[in-house]
């Protein structure tokens, strides 16, 4: 390694008091690059979520005639401990009583995903003009809305409708959903898919509302209870960098020097929404993870003056303080070494002469060790740490970038828990190290880029099937190297943020590209902080 890089590495996130810069592993011909956090992610099940007890009751009734609805009646379910986007979604034993509803038509049935997401359950069934007031059939139930209920006749909400008499109500069943009756209305009106709906919210946990409205005066009736059944798909299997709301994307933050102080500037990816953050200072270095295990990135810093660890937690808004390295630590190597979804503070401690023995301490979030040290010797001075969890254990891994000589590079492996593998040359000595999960298996990959005739090569090991890949991605002259998953879709991008037009450029793994403006000339993009 040259010396050169070796200075910068340890200058890592600096900010000077005029404001300026000085960072290790930030931009091209200077640096380093790491993806950020690799803890793995729990994934959830489906769970089943009964509707809030306050939010039933009775259903305000509509205008005098039909086709006219009155204020709602919103039936809310709080969700909670899923992870991954939805992949199914069911209503289930909904229930009319304390009065059963007379008049079918007049009720429609709207369920909510806290992201706006809707999709129609049923609603003016019969009604195939404006002012119809369709069939005239009663609403008991318990009744059970799925992609899963069996095609139409025996399925179909509309054929039960017309087949319960004028004082029955509609038989107790599992129907497929329907679109609202109305204007261009056929009868029967055909099953509708409620999943595809829903298979856009990346994160189900939050407040589904089931919105039911009576468009037509002197029928009411009440809903006494329902329930919601939500399948998350498997979640990635490793959290995105730098995911301020845990949406399952990284998100575009940098950081800003204003007289020592520094503030942290956020867009969040997908949405119009931003916000600032006073978090540290001139001489931290940023070390952004998901600290408390709600997937969600908590802004970090780490202090090299004290050695002290200062994090902002996200699930409860608090402070937590840890004292943990020495002035002359790499703190960046922050990783989930004990695989219990939460990311634990290390820092990595390089030989102190070439050939010197280097070590990676780390305190486990679980409690492992009674809180004390775990110390892992690995490495030797000159080498440079690339942590990782390249076996999919979900614990990370300690691996190191070593000069192999003859211009090339060798990475260096132990498996937590496990031991040491084969060394693998990849790359040069003067690549600049980018693990992440490349291609989407839950293990990280062994990643490098360098400059090359004024653009950035890519150069990614696919630890799913051996075969190298990469990109040519990049300004090596005025670019930080800032990976993550831009796209959600559980595999790192190549990405750069551009300081001298403050913007985000990103190439994901199906070839998409955009870009966003966030950021001036002088500030810092987060996503860059573990380069080496």
């Amino acid at each position: 390694m040259s010396e050169s890089k070796r200075t910068l590495l340890y200058s890592i996130f600096v900010l000077t008091l005029v404001g300026t810069l000085m960072i290790i592993g930030a931009r091209f011909g200077t640096s380093h690059v790491a993806a950020a956090s690799d803890a793995n992610a729990v994934t959830a099940p489906s769970a089943t979520f009964a509707a809030n007890a306050g939010s039933l009751g009775l259903i305000p009734d509509g205008a005098a005639g039909c086709g006219t609805a009155g204020a709602a009646r919103d039936v809310t379910f709080t969700v909670s401990g899923l992870s991954g986007a939805v992949s199914a979604v069911e209503v289930n034993n909904l229930t009319f009583g304390s009065p059963v509803h007379t008049w079918v038509t007049d009720i429609a049935a709207v369920l909510i995903a806290p992201n706006g997401a809707s999709h129609s359950l049923f609603g003016r069934t019969l009604a195939t003009t404006a002012t119809a007031c369709g069939d005239d059939s009663d609403l008991a139930g318990p009744y059970s809305f799925t992609d899963a209920a069996a095609a139409p006749p025996s399925g179909g909400w509309w054929q039960a409708a017309t087949a319960a008499g004028s004082t029955t109500a509609v038989a107790s069943g599992t129907y497929r959903t329907t679109n609202s009756g109305g204007v261009g209305a056929t009868n029967p009106m055909p099953p509708t898919t409620m999943n595809s709906s829903f298979t856009g919210v990346a994160n189900p946990n939050g407040t589904w509302t089931l919105r039911i409205t009576d468009a037509g005066g002197g029928d009411t009736g009440g809903v006494t209870a329902a329930t919601l059944n939500i399948t998350a798909a498997a979640a990635p299997l490793s959290k995105p960098p730098v995911d301020i709301n845990g949406d399952g994307k990284t998100d575009f933050v940098v950081v800003r020097n204003s007289g020592g102080t520094v503030t942290w500037n956020t867009a969040i990816n997908g949405s119009s929404t931003t916000f600032g953050q006073i978090w540290g200072t001139n001489v931290d270095f940023f070390v952004p993870a998901d600290y408390d295990g709600d997937s969600k990135t908590d802004i970090s810093v780490w202090r090299p003056t004290t050695g002290t660890w200062y994090t902002l937690r996200s699930a409860t808004n608090t402070v937590q303080t840890d004292a943990w390295g020495v002035s002359g630590d790499d703190p960046t190597v922050v990783r989930d070494y004990d695989g219990d979804g939460k990311a634990d503070i290390a820092v990595y401690r390089d030989g102190a002469t070439p050939g010197a023995a280097s070590f990676w301490y780390y305190k486990s979030s679980a409690g492992n060790n009674g809180g004390n040290p775990i110390v892992q010797q690995w490495g030797q001075g000159g080498d440079f740490p690339a942590p990782g969890d390249f076996n999919g254990d979900g614990k990370a891994d300690f691996v190191i970038q070593r000069n192999a000589g003859g211009g090339a590079a060798a990475f260096w492996s132990y498996y937590n828990g496990v031991g040491p593998q084969p060394a693998v040359t990849f790359g040069t000595p003067t690549d600049i190290i980018i693990p992440g999960d490349f291609d989407g298996d839950g293990k990280s990959d062994i990643a490098v880029a360098r400059g090359s005739g004024g653009a950035i090569q890519w150069y990614v090991l696919r630890s799913s099937n051996g075969t190298i890949g990469g990109a040519t991605w990049g300004a090596s002259a005025t670019d930080y190297t800032v990976p993550g998953d831009y796209d959600g879709d559980g595999k790192t991008d190549f990405a750069v943020w551009r300081q001298t037009t403050g913007v985000f450029y990103t190439l994901t793994q199906t070839g998409a590209t955009s870009g966003f403006a966030w950021g001036q000339n002088g500030d810092y993009p987060v996503a860059n902080y573990a380069v080496h």
